[in-house]
């Protein structure tokens, strides 16, 4: 996986643009925020990981570089949902921007104690569900000129 800076554009993607918006692409080396956040706000986000919508499709499972030996779960269990990790990427829309984070973010608040930005935070909690017509539309009024 590549790393990114928190809120930097994230060029990982094919057709994307400074709109979109890194948050949680964590590598061993690079230090990152740390701290507490709300269990609203990271049950929000695993509802939002569950099947995330995706613009492109990557093969294979990206590992947990910070986890010192095993490379970290394959999946997380939290309130009856089951998230894959490091196999996809979340789009979170917030007016003019999307962020976008890789599964495995869900990893790294549970188990490195990771910080995300608040408005990433914020923008989580408003979030219309994954795939309904309101989060399409968000995702249409961001400009992105991502296709599917």
């Amino acid at each position: 996986m590549a790393h990114f800076e928190d809120l930097s554009p994230c060029a990982y993607f094919p057709g994307g643009d400074d709109r979109l918006v890194a948050v949680g692409w964590l590598e061993h080396g690079h230090s990152f925020p740390r701290g507490e956040v709300e269990a609203d706000f990271f049950a929000a986000l695993v509802r939002l990981c569950v099947d995330p919508w995706q613009p492109v499709v990557f093969a294979g499972r990206h590992a947990c570089s910070l986890c010192r030996f095993s490379g970290g779960p394959g999946a997380l269990a939290y309130d009856s949902l089951t998230v894959s990790l490091g196999s996809a990427n979340v789009f979170v829309p917030d007016g003019t921007r999307v962020f976008v984070a890789p599964t495995t973010v869900l990893h790294y608040l549970d188990a490195h104690g990771y910080a995300p930005p608040r408005e990433f935070q914020e923008a989580v909690l408003r979030c219309p569900p994954m795939r309904s017509m309101p989060y399409l539309r968000a995702l249409k009024e961001s400009g992105l000129p991502f296709r599917r």
